[in-house]
């Protein structure tokens, strides 16, 4: 027979972290919401600055500059890895981890040396026991992302790829899809030069178009894109922190919903074991009492 102790006992724990999943699961949403309509916002100015790059890029072939330059050979790169300062957010960290591993070996295997900077406690953690130390770290920050961070972030590579300190630049993060789909995305940020070829490549199947068509430069491209490419690896770095932040909470949020759907799935299961005892016992007792009865 149960102990009905025991399970009022099991009950009462199961109600009360079910209290705490419910609890995360309404703040999740509040804070998914801002979250969302920022990474949702940022996206059409990062993709048309993009688009404007690639455009001025390809209108005259005798525009350089150090940020669309490749390096060769290429010797050193740099993996910013974004991850969450806090757990309960089902495989989200995990997933991404997975890239940075997957990538660090990849860049390892072509000889590189290879860079991390990691933002997020888990990020952190985790790479330090697969013994991939993180060289720069950030906390505190995956749940406000601000574009001072990214700046300070982009502004240091940009620095360290135009003196030839680094020669590629890499973004890993959760690219938010929609809240019940978040999937990990590796994004090369420097160098730019596969910018132009990108453009071209989206706009294969349009029909050509003269170059610099649709825009009136002022001052000259060249002068535009001293001025734009920096903004372009920063605004890379801001939304990537957008996305992962928005990827984050609707990850917890999912998590803590699944954790309270199987808290309520557990308390129907305990009280339906408790009633069963408590009748057992009941049933039992009055056996015992007409038994005696009849005795006499």
């Amino acid at each position: 027979m149960a102990n009905t102790k025991a399970l009022v006992k099991r009950r009462k724990s199961v109600r009360n972290t079910r209290k705490i999943t419910k609890t995360m699961e309404m703040v999740s949403t509040a804070k998914l919401s801002k979250a969302q309509n920022a990474a949702l916002a940022a996206r059409p100015y990062a993709r048309k600055l993009q688009q404007v790059i690639g455009d001025l890029a390809a209108s005259s072939v005798d525009i350089k500059h150090p940020l669309l330059e490749a390096h060769a050979p290429a010797k050193k790169a740099v993996i910013v890895v974004m991850t969450s300062d806090r757990g309960l957010c089902g495989g989200f960290n995990a997933n991404i981890l997975r890239e940075a591993i997957n990538l660090n070996k990849e860049l390892v295997a072509r000889g590189l040396e290879v860079e991390r900077i990691v933002q997020g406690k888990k990020g952190i953690g985790v790479l330090r026991f697969q013994q991939l130390p993180a060289h720069t770290q950030y906390v505190g920050v995956s749940d406000k992302p601000s574009y001072q961070r990214s700046e300070e972030i982009a502004a240091s590579l940009i620095e360290r790829y135009e003196r030839r300190e680094i020669d590629e630049a890499y973004v890993v993060f959760s690219n938010f899809i929609s809240m019940f789909n978040q999937k990990p995305r590796v994004e090369k940020i420097l160098p730019l030069s596969a910018l132009a070829a990108a453009d071209d490549g989206a706009k294969s199947g349009a029909k050509p178009r003269a170059a610099g068509m649709g825009y009136l430069f002022h001052p000259d491209p060249k002068t535009i894109l001293t001025q734009v490419l920096p903004l372009v690896v920063k605004m890379s770095v801001f939304t990537a922190m957008l996305d992962n932040t928005a990827g984050e909470h609707a990850a917890r949020r999912l998590a803590m919903k699944n954790a309270t759907e199987a808290a309520d799935d557990m308390i129907k299961m305990l009280s339906r074991a408790y009633n069963r005892a408590r009748q057992s016992k009941i049933t039992q007792e009055i056996a015992e009492i007409v038994g005696g009865a009849e005795a006499q």
